[in-house]
């Protein structure tokens, strides 16, 4: 046998208990490289004072959350449950001395906890208050906002808006509207003068002054006249057993429109001016013995004294027109276009109208005046008096009477013009929207609904019911 050099046994030993290292499964000779000081969930609290450092939604000082885990780190769970507050009456508002906490609502609890009557569903914040001695919105007070109640002097059934009181029982004489214009006239009240169910207006709705007297439409559709009241004209006699659309004035005679379109007239009737023709109509005016009147299709239709041609109208088709007063008998007719055609006597000149565009025409006794879409007037005719010689500024709304004119301004003022002897030609101050001149006196009506004349009263004409 020959023995190895003893070198080459020792590498062959070394050998061995490497191949013999490696191959084994001992880890516990591995290097662990972890510190105890590490965050591994980046929750910002490190082992071992994290008690889960997997989950970085739990920490020491974590909202603890109802989820059966220790989130704050505390050693308990779900320690801090929500109070839920008992809701008996269904009202989505607790009751605060009826409470219990859990992570879930137990059936018949809310959040919230500001009901100060939990029997009751009709109370709870914010609710309406009412008028039955019951804190309904929780704020300490009762019967803090009662109705309003409006006195209604005329018994109208439309109270007066500047006499109102807010109390749970309604007063004496008070009721819940508020909306009366007039609450010393019980027929002058708001009105639904086209019957779409909206309020159109308030107080009278339309007037007319005429030679010595005048007639004016309520609120209700009635027609009401005051000043002269002869045995032989009698103006003051209009019909009661109808309502009307609209009224004209004329000397002795009146006529107006009634709800549905036919004609009635009243007055006078030595020339037949008050014997209406039959038909549905939309405009009509009186003159001193004659009436003529526009029906739905446009054509004109006159009736009564006919000495100067002013009850033979001209053909075509017109949407307004006006009648003179005080003897001098003519007419005037807005056509479709906005011209102006007049017919009858024309001894002044005041059927002789201007090639001009106008949206409104008026005859007077002796002169005739149109009023353009920008607000100008002009007026022809006899101009004794001035009355043809209208002042500069912008109008909405005009009327020519026997010998003055007046009209009303884009603010509301009215100005007259022409003969003022008996004071019909000075207006008084206020807002008015429309305005009717007379022979000697004039009639306008203001924005609260009222007619206030001026002028002669020597028969009531200016004294308004």
């Amino acid at each position: 046998m020959q023995l190895r050099p003893l070198s080459l046994v020792l590498a062959i030993g070394l050998f061995v208990a490497a191949c013999a290292d490696t191959s084994g499964d001992d880890t516990s000779a591995r290097v662990d490289d972890t510190s105890p000081d590490d965050d591994l969930d980046g929750d910002g609290v490190a082992a071992p004072d994290d008690c889960d450092d997997t989950d970085a939604a739990v920490f020491p000082g974590a909202t603890e959350l109802c989820n059966a885990v220790d989130d704050d780190c505390d050693g308990e769970t779900d320690e801090d449950p929500p109070t839920w507050y008992a809701d008996a009456d269904a009202d989505g508002y607790g009751d605060p001395g009826v409470a219990q906490a859990a992570c879930d609502a137990p059936a018949g609890t809310v959040a919230d906890a500001t009901d100060c009557d939990d029997a009751s569903a009709s109370v709870y914040p914010g609710a309406t208050d009412a008028c039955d001695a019951v804190d309904h919105d929780c704020d300490g007070a009762i019967d803090e906002d009662p109705p309003a109640w409006y006195f209604d002097a005329d018994a109208d059934g439309y109270g007066d808006p500047a006499e109102v009181q807010s109390v749970c029982a309604a007063p004496d004489g008070s009721i819940a509207d508020g909306t009366d214009c007039d609450d010393t006239r019980a027929r002058l009240h708001p009105y639904d003068g086209d019957g779409d169910g909206a309020i159109d207006g308030c107080g009278w709705r339309s007037f007319s002054a005429g030679g010595y007297h005048t007639c004016a439409i309520d609120s209700d559709g009635w027609m009401v006249c005051w000043g002269q009241n002869t045995e032989r004209n009698r103006e003051l006699n209009p019909p009661s057993d109808a309502t009307f659309t609209a009224v004209s004035s004329g000397n002795g005679h009146a006529c107006g429109i009634e709800d549905g379109g036919a004609l009635r007239c009243w007055g006078s009737n030595s020339d037949g001016e008050t014997t209406a023709p039959s038909g549905t109509f939309v405009a009509v005016s009186t003159g001193s013995s004659h009436s003529c009147a526009v029906d739905t299709s446009g054509a004109v239709s006159c009736w009564g004294s006919d000495l100067d041609a002013q009850t033979t109208p001209p053909a075509g088709t017109f949407s307004a027109l006006d009648s003179g007063l005080n003897g001098n008998s003519h007419t005037c007719a807005l056509d479709g276009d906005g011209a102006v055609v007049c017919w009858g006597y024309n001894g002044h000149g005041q059927t002789d109208a201007p090639a001009e565009t106008f949206i409104s025409v008026n005859a007077g006794g002796s002169h005739s005046c149109g009023l353009a879409a920008g607000g100008a007037i002009t007026c022809w005719g006899t101009d004794y008096y001035g009355q043809s010689t209208p002042p500069a500024g912008t109008f909405v709304s005009m009327s020519a009477g026997a010998d003055h004119t007046c009209g009303v301004e884009s603010g509301g003022a009215v100005q007259c013009w022409g003969f003022d002897d008996y004071g019909q030609s000075t207006p008084p101050s206020g807002s008015f929207v429309s305005v009717s001149a007379g022979i000697f006196h004039t009639c306008a009506l203001d924005t609260t609904g009222a007619i206030t004349c001026w002028g002669s009263d020597a028969l009531g004409q200016s004294t308004v019911p």
